[in-house]
């Protein structure tokens, strides 16, 4: 006999189809938008709110986006809702962003999106979390793909947990690596493919999930190529040690140490040609313990194993310094003897390891040993070490005990013994677990009830209660003789509100706890099944898809019944619908008949069944007409963004009223199909438009299902042509006195997509201020923005980025202190004129106003040609030179203010210097 097995799968293909008859004849409209207004600025969190649409089949939900750009060529965040007509937007950083909303009905159809809405963040409310301050990566910024990278951050009020994303798009947008429910400020994670420039950030969510501002973005990198960080460095045992078994090698952590990274070689060579024990890796813990090494002289080392150099090549730093160290000569001896299961419970079996000081010969050695309580820890009188070892184990029953009993066992070698002591545990409860622990009332939960150890003689009898009816369990369930645990049914009741319910087990004077919360039933609001006409007891299998209004945060329940048993038997009573999806599967075994049956299969929850008719033929019953002809795809691969057209085809024509034929599309992200397509009354075929976006070039597998029938069709949809980049940055002026305004203009490599192209900008100074982002509307080709500027007090070089597509470009904006009046000439004091001054020479000028700097020349002629002293810069009005020629020299000076200005040069003066003594 055939027997059903219900199974459970997300929004699988089959999940996904729907009952012909269930589809509209067009989608729903598109909701209008009503909160905020229109450029509104805000505070994070806050509600977007829009107007509840009609659909003859119903609304069961609306899906809304929010990007930074008003054709949504990068969608930063989205959302559905179970046909609630608000959402609440949170985790966003001050900007100004655009938000849209489409409508979803019963059959599933996507409603046109609304008009995009404008709206501001201006900062973060109360309600927001903190903002974390990100750290750079752990050691550095230059990964290997597969190395684990580790981040921290500052923790902040309001977190009850965080989110960390990378992306190689500083925008973050939706696709972006993502890691939820982080617990503390730290985590660890890597990257395998694509190699590239990422950026990291974490945010904060509270615990009603609002998640707060971003924090600073982290540049990091994963490249082949990448640096490798230094060996680790030994530390101990000292160098020349001389020691004895078991002997612990420790070493330095590298500066990104790498779970299970480590590899160490031990051999008795310097050159490690061989090596005495294998190679060991996959050491976490910057240290491993030697359990078993032959006597004499050993060599060390140790590297680090941080991610891939190629796809196929490990990355590895290169070998630490030889460590040295010597191990004892002297025979062996029993070190410890010690059980590797504490606490060890009645009827437990455990390893029990024996550790010499050093290896035993070639030859091997027998140890003898011996246990204080034989009936409660059986040892066999002697092991074997094998040759060469210094470490072995055996295997150890334990017996039963009523109370805690101590006992020691012993070993001996050469005259030495060694013993260890621990406390052999009566049995005890261990766990109460009940799964799942949240489900649908009439929903029958599993329970199970453990032991630590084995149930003695006679079994443990468990007893059960309950504190609520909602949940019963029985009074009673017995842990077989020699068992560690039982499992029972848990019936559980209808409820109307979320019941919480606490089960408890006592044995033996120990009891534990478990809980469950029974939640209402969800109704049901279709079952379908494909195929509905099937041989029974044959090889293939029937479909059964289940779907509910909305989708909760934990998995639902719905009872599941046959009315013919004998034919539909179900193992389980019940299907399940995965937390965040409105769909299950049940998966039909029917069996044998010798005549067509008709079985009826019904789903039930929340008052309201709904019921399917599966027809079971006999074997040999020829299989029903086909319903679909054909199904097609033209062209059969296209660039993103262009679109495609399906046809479908009847093998004769569609009656009066026409036919839908049911539509989907197992990568949604990369090409999308109408939830159906109708093929007019007395026509045979129609056609329809696949909408396709950019993505990485993928095959996208298209259905078709009419009744029985289901067609598919492949599109290959690959990376949209002629993506813009950013080609240039320019500046008008490129230099101006501060506190003025520049213009700014960036420039693509083509013409911007639908939407535009946002290009994001910065500065480096404060002095110079451009906008966060400038959009180069669609089809245009460059945009201008304005720079505007602080006054400075002396030139300041400001550096302006602009980035987009992953290209930065930069330019330099100069800014200048204001033009003030130039010093006069000063008055020239000594030397007087045609005086003949001593070796060296002072030179003495009069202050001038407005002179915070002189610059003096001397020349041998007054036109000051060639000067001896060239512009000399000095701040006081007094300059000596020397030694000078013994000739007629001339010398003039000229003030400069503080903006660098130079004044009027002086008069020029001769003098003759005396001949140097």
């Amino acid at each position: 006999m055939k027997i059903c097995r219900v199974f459970i799968v997300g929004l699988s293909l089959l999940s996904a189809l729907l009952l012909p008859g269930l589809a509209s004849a067009l989608p729903p409209p598109a909701p209008t938008l009503l909160a905020p207004a229109s450029g509104a600025s805000v505070l994070v969190p806050f509600t977007i709110s829009w107007s509840a649409v009609s659909d003859p089949g119903g609304i069961v939900a609306y899906n809304w986006q929010l990007s930074n750009s008003s054709g949504f060529s990068t969608v930063l965040k989205l959302d559905s809702t179970s046909g609630q007509t608000q959402g609440t937007v949170s985790g966003l950083a001050t900007g100004s962003y655009f938000w849209r909303v489409q409508a979803v009905n019963s059959a599933f159809e996507q409603g046109a999106w609304s008009p995009a809405r404008n709206v501001v963040v201006t900062g973060a409310s109360a309600a927001s979390p903190g903002t974390p301050s990100l750290n750079p990566p752990l050691g550095y910024s230059t990964f290997h793909p597969w190395e684990n990278m580790k981040f921290s951050w500052s923790a902040v009020p309001g977190a009850a947990s965080y989110v960390f994303e990378a992306s190689t798009d500083r925008n973050f947008p939706v696709g972006a690596i993502r890691f939820d429910n982080i617990p503390d400020a730290t985590t660890g994670f890597a990257i395998g493919n694509p190699e590239g420039n990422y950026f990291g950030r974490v945010q904060a969510v509270s615990a009603d999930g609002i998640a707060g501002v971003p924090s600073n973005a982290v540049p990091f990198s994963v490249f082949y190529g990448n640096p490798v960080p230094p060996p680790p460095a030994p530390l101990a045992p000292a160098n020349d040690a001389i020691l004895t078994l078991p002997i612990t090698l420790q070493w330095a952590h590298t500066i990104n140490p790498q779970p299970s990274g480590y590899e160490v070689q031990v051999s008795s060579s310097s050159t490690f040609s061989t090596n005495e024990t294998p190679t060991t890796v996959q050491l976490t813990e910057p240290g491993t313990k030697l359990l078993s090494l032959s006597a004499g002289n050993k060599f060390w080392r140790v590297r680090s194993h941080q991610g891939m150099a190629s796809p196929t090549t490990t990355a590895v730093t290169a070998w630490s310094a030889t460590g040295r160290f010597t191990v004892s000569t002297a025979p062996a001896r029993p070190v410890s003897v010690t059980p590797v299961r504490i606490p060890l419970y009645s009827g437990d079996d455990t390893f029990v390891e024996v550790q010499l000081s050093a290896a035993v010969p070639a030859g091997g050695a027998s140890i003898a040993l011996a246990s204080s309580n034989p009936a409660a820890a059986p040892v066999p009188a002697t092991i074997a070490m094998p040759g060469n070892q210094g470490w072995t184990q055996f295997q150890m029953l334990a017996g039963q005990v009523t109370s805690p009993t101590p006992v020691t066992l012993t070993a001996t070698l050469n005259g030495v013994s060694a013993s260890s002591q621990f406390t052999l545990q009566p049995p005890s409860l261990k766990t109460l677990t009940i799964t799942p622990t949240t489900t649908s009332g009439g929903v029958p939960a599993g329970g199970s009830v453990q032991l630590n150890g084995q149930a003695p003689a006679g079994g443990a009898v468990v007893s059960l209660s309950s504190n609520s009816p909602v949940a019963s369990p029985p009074a009673t369930v017995t842990v077989p003789e020699g068992s560690y645990s039982v499992p029972f049914a848990l019936p559980t009741s209808d409820v109307g509100v979320k019941t919480p319910v606490t089960l408890s087990a006592s044995w033996n004077g120990g009891t534990v706890q478990a809980p469950i919360s029974v939640m209402p039933s969800p109704q049901p609001v279709s079952l379908s099944l494909l195929p509905a006409t099937v041989i029974g007891g044959g090889p293939g299998s029937v479909d059964g898809s289940v779907s509910i209004a909305s989708a909760a945060s934990f998995d639902q329940f719905l009872r599941v019944t046959s009315n013919n048993p004998t034919v539909l038997p179900f193992l389980s009573s019940s299907v399940m619908i995965p937390a965040g999806s409105t769909r299950g599967l049940i998966q039909l075994l029917p069996g044998a008949v010798s005549v067509a049956t008709v079985v009826r299969i019904s789903v039930s929850g929340g008052g309201i069944t709904r019921s399917a008719d599966l027809t079971v033929n006999p074997a040999g019953t020829p299989p029903p007409p086909t319903t679909l002809a054909s199904f097609k795809v033209s062209p059969l691969s296209v660039a993103g963004g262009t679109p495609a057209t399906g046809t479908v085809t009847l093998p004769s024509a569609a009656p009066a009223g026409g036919i839908s034929v049911s539509l989907t599309s197992n990568l949604p992200g990369a090409a999308t199909v109408p939830a159906s397509v109708l093929v007019p009354a007395g026509a045979s075929s129609a056609s329809f438009t696949v909408t396709t976006f950019p993505s990485a070039s993928t095959t996208v597998q298209l259905s078709a299902r009419l009744v029985d029938s289901i067609l598919f069709a492949a599109l290959g949809v690959g990376p949209a042509t002629a993506q813009p980049t950013l080609s240039g940055l320019t500046l008008n002026p490129a230099s101006l006195v501060g506190g003025g305004s520049a213009s700014g203009s960036v420039t693509l490599s083509a013409a911007a997509p639908s939407g535009g192209a946002t290009v994001s900008l910065s500065d480096n100074t404060s002095a110079a201020v451009t906008p966060a982002n400038v959009t180069v509307a669609a089809g245009a080709s460059s945009a201008s923005f304005t720079i505007s500027t602080s006054a400075v007090t002396t030139s300041t070089a400001a550096t302006l980025s602009a980035v987009y597509a992953g290209v930065t470009r930069t330019a330099t904006l100069t800014l200048n202190p204001p033009a003030s009046t130039a010093p006069p000439a000063p008055s020239l004091l000594s030397p007087a004129r045609d005086a003949t001054p001593a070796q060296a020479v002072t030179f003495d000028w009069a202050d001038v106003s407005g002179a915070v700097a002189y610059r003096i020349q001397i020349d041998d002629s007054s036109t000051f040609a060639a000067p001896f002293v060239v512009d000399q810069v000095v701040t006081a009005s007094q300059f000596t030179a020397g030694p000078l020629a013994s000739s007629r020299q001339w010398w003039r000076v000229q003030g400069v203010n503080a903006a660098g200005t130079a004044g009027a040069w002086s008069s020029a003066r001769r003098f003759t210097p005396q001949t140097a003594p």
